[in-house]
């Protein structure tokens, strides 16, 4: 995975989660499982306008239907930059052993 894929994917979190915050105070209502719904569809829209995939960025190629990375990157994305640091770590330690 280079820098600059991991940075942007990175990034998209960090604007997911100050995104989902903004809006769950514009919206009082949206407490739990909506505010996780909201982080989902956030994170999964702006994967998908900015073509950004985890997946591809591990050279794991997609050949039928290549949206399926993004989506897959909003909902790891929507855990928000947390989430990341444990995945990122993981796949070192995991790229150490090979």
């Amino acid at each position: 995975m280079t820098f600059e894929a991991l940075s942007t994917i990175v990034v998209l979190a960090i604007i997911v989660e100050f995104s989902t915050e903004i809006f769950k105070t514009i919206v009082p209502g949206i407490r739990g499982q909506y505010s996780r719904l909201v982080a989902i569809l956030l994170g999964m829209i702006l994967c998908v306008i900015t073509r950004s995939g985890i997946l591809a960025s591990l050279n794991i190629q997609l050949v039928a239907l290549p949206q399926i990375d993004y989506f897959i990157t909003g909902l790891i994305i929507s855990r928000g930059s947390n989430i990341l640091h444990d995945l990122v770590s993981k796949l070192k330690i995991a790229g150490a052993k090979n």
